[in-house]
């Protein structure tokens, strides 16, 4: 049977929705509610880091070390984060793309390397349809700081969004849709739409049209 076919918005996150980087502010966040058992990770922090510019560590286990805090957050402080932190700073020119693609029916979906322990509140404050980010482990009502899988970027975006669009039973409409990111290294998410367009990290505005080259 045929999927049905949709115009979709793919929009990365962190830098394009908003306008920070929130794997900073959760550690900021932290630091500020959690303070005591945030600063005794620090250390660990900065030597995991540290390894990872000499190449001694992936760039997971980098991502792993900044939220080694994410297990002392219940689900409930963690929407509390996304209201304080990331709802915020929300971008108004993204605001207006979310906004005009919800008054025609076309299906948001937010593709971001960040987790989706918390990122996953866009969706439940219907700022989109569906949420797609690094997945963390979960266990006993608490995430762990171990990734599941691979990390949301670059070509794993699409993977995912294809998995998404499966279960979901569409297909994008390649003509209508749109893609937006502040980098050049969504650039395998931008191949999925016609419309892929870069924006200005410090306000999500739109910079230029990506002219995708498809093999």
């Amino acid at each position: 049977m045929l999927r049905k076919i949709k115009e979709v918005v793919l929009l990365d996150v962190d830098y394009t929705v908003i306008n920070t980087d929130s794997m900073i502010d959760f550690f900021v966040y932290s630091l500020k509610t959690k303070t005591l058992k945030t600063i005794i990770k620090i250390p660990y922090i900065i030597v995991v880091f540290v390894m990872y510019l000499l190449k001694f560590a992936t760039l997971n286990k980098a991502k792993e070390a900044v939220f080694s805090t994410i297990i002392y957050f219940k689900e409930d402080e963690l929407e509390e984060f996304f209201n304080k932190c990331i709802k915020k700073k929300i971008n108004e020119s993204m605001m207006n793309i979310i906004e005009d693609a919800q008054k025609k029916g076309k299906i948001i979906i937010m593709v971001t390397a960040s987790p989706s322990a918390y990122m996953k509140y866009f969706k439940k404050y219907k700022y989109a349809d569906e949420v797609l980010g690094t997945e963390l482990e979960f266990e006993n009502s608490r995430y762990k700081n171990k990734i599941l899988g691979n990390n949301c970027k670059g070509l794993e975006k699409t993977f995912r969004i294809e998995k998404l669009l499966e279960h979901l039973d569409i297909e994008i409409n390649f003509d209508k849709s749109y893609a937006y990111s502040d980098s050049i290294s969504d650039m395998p998410m931008f191949s999925l739409v016609a419309n892929a367009y870069l924006v200005q990290k410090k306000d999500g505005k739109v910079k230029e049209k990506v002219n995708v080259v498809l093999n």
